[in-house]
């Protein structure tokens, strides 16, 4: 029988899916200040925060100053509304969980809590919520946020950076190696883990990109409806974080030079008019939730947050470069962007790339490389970055799907031995980091991963707070069976026949990439 190859939508489905279970299954339970957004958002229909007070060190009373007084907390809202979305589609299953959950409690008299942790505040984290009954919910929403907005929304993004590589003329199979090279080695699965709004601003942003540049011209949207849509993405960038500005003013000006190429430079202005259209709805939110939550449209959460040592400098922690913040970004053992991504050093050689050899025209590059040079330059002024060590990498984590596009045409073009040395050091970096989330150097997890094996981190705390959830499960519990049966299903989603044609197999039989790409 005639082996038919897979189709390109048939492999965006699998690629997604894949994705999704990986990252799934890696969730962790870390609890940050914008979980509470969400729960207030579903559950008392309000920005306020007040009832959170003391769980959270960036959750604080407004001050005198602000007009509207209240407890909120000092960030953007952007990525907590989004994940409020799926919350309150399934608050009514976290309720009933819950309500039974205490009610069983209550009947046992059951005040027990024990984590056993090193770290002291994890352990006052986590007896503080037990007795306010509120683990199990924050248990459930954090697990929600997860799977069903950061999980999605980093998958969405692998498809998007697969289908650019195909549409730019790349063979599937290796536009689909590096999707997933992106996917498992880089810091994005790290980072997906749980609700950050820092790698939100990066798909948000690359999606707009993506919508803008539309390479082979095959989008079947029209150009207003493609801009207007970028501008969708790009204003929800500045909704999740004020860092989104730069993300939102370039792809402004990118959309400019794109239309360029088609039509006048009047015409150009006016299609480009669409952007801000598009921009506008998410911007709008962002101002009314400033004032709703602080009485000024204008002033940035950041404004009304309480001084602390690092936020005397400049305007609330954002002063002027300093090139020992530059270094921390870029190589700092705990979280710098090419300790924790190796591959990504080489993504600058792409401007070096002869033109018959570049995958990616060098407006594009320039434009990758720009994105992620003004990002790295703004956050080298910002003081609170020294912070990262407390989560990890997450200020730079909008510029890794930027940076991996140029790292990609690098890949191609060197010798095959250092691809794959680059690809495997980065895997098992970024595996181990999303598996141990320590609070050390990069290399302490991989220590941890060689020495205590495969972990899973939120097998790593229900196993700690086994006594109170699963008194049956062992504290050296090894999640190989949980990865046996992942990979079972994965196995499944790539050997499944496609339900509308008989197809079995991955080929590159349809695929045109140009010369030197390993077009067919």
């Amino acid at each position: 029988m005639t082996r038919l190859p897979l189709t390109t939508r048939s492999i965006k489905i699998r690629l997604f899916l894949t994705c999704w279970l990986v990252f799934v299954l890696h969730f962790a339970s870390d609890f940050v200040r914008e979980h509470y957004l969400v729960a207030s958002i579903v559950e008392d229909h309000s920005f306020r925060l007040d009832k959170y007070l003391g769980l959270h060190v960036d959750i604080a009373r407004n001050p005198p100053k602000a007009k509207v007084q209240g407890a909120h907390h000092n960030a953007n809202p952007g990525i907590s509304m989004v994940a409020a979305i799926p919350y309150f589609v399934l608050r009514p299953i976290v309720d009933a969980i819950v309500e039974r959950n205490l009610a069983q409690r209550h009947s046992t008299g059951d005040t027990t809590t024990v984590y056993n942790d090193p770290r002291p505040d994890r352990v006052a984290f986590y007896a503080k919520v037990r007795r306010l009954g509120l683990d199990v919910r924050v248990a459930l929403v954090g697990a929600i946020t997860m799977a069903f907005c950061m999980a999605p929304l980093t998958a969405l993004s692998a498809v998007l950076l697969f289908d650019l590589l195909f549409r730019l003329g790349l063979r599937r199979a290796h536009a689909l190696s590096l999707a997933l090279l992106y996917a498992f080695g880089t810091p994005v699965f790290f980072r997906t883990a749980f609700l950050n709004q820092n790698l939100a601003v990066g798909v948000f942003a690359f999606a707009a990109f993506y919508l803008l540049w539309d390479p082979d011209d095959g989008n079947w949207l029209g150009v207003r409806w493609r801009y207007a849509i970028a501008g969708f993405f790009g204003g929800l960038c500045l909704l999740c974080d004020y860092s989104g500005a730069i993300a939102l003013g370039l792809l402004g000006l990118y959309g400019w030079l794109r239309r360029r190429d088609a039509v006048e430079l009047s015409s150009a202005f006016k299609e480009t008019a669409w952007f801000a259209v598009g921009a506008l709805p998410p911007v709008a939110l962002l101002l009314f939730y400033q004032w709703a939550s602080f009485g000024n449209a204008f002033y940035p959460p950041q404004h009304w947050m309480v001084p602390i040592e690092l936020t005397n400098t400049g305007y609330q922690g954002v002063g002027v470069f300093r090139l020992e913040l530059l270094r921390l970004l870029l190589l700092d053992s705990r979280y710098g962007l090419f300790v924790t991504a190796p591959v990504l050093m080489v993504g600058a050689g792409a401007l070096f790339l002869k033109r018959e050899r570049a995958l990616i025209p060098r407006r594009e590059i320039a434009f990758c490389l720009a994105f992620s040079i003004l990002f790295v330059l703004f956050f080298s002024q910002v003081e609170y970055t020294t912070l990262q060590w407390v989560t990890g990498i997450r200020y730079l984590t909008p510029v890794i799907p930027f940076l991996f596009l140029p790292t990609a045409a690098v890949l191609l073009c060197i010798p095959r031995i250092f691809t794959y040395a680059l690809a495997l050091i980065s895997f098992g970096i970024s595996w181990s980091m999303a598996m141990v989330r320590s609070q050390g150097t990069v290399l302490d997890n991989v220590v941890h991963v060689a020495v205590e094996g495969f972990q899973l981190p939120w097998l790593n705390v229900l196993a700690n707070t086994a006594t109170q959830y699963a008194p049956w499960l062992r504290r050296d519990v090894s999640p190989l069976v949980l990865f046996v049966f992942l990979g079972s299903i994965l196995a499944i989603i790539w050997t499944l026949r496609n339900p509308w044609r008989p197809l079995s197999a991955l080929s590159d039989d349809d695929g045109a990439g140009p010369a030197g790409h390993g077009g067919s």
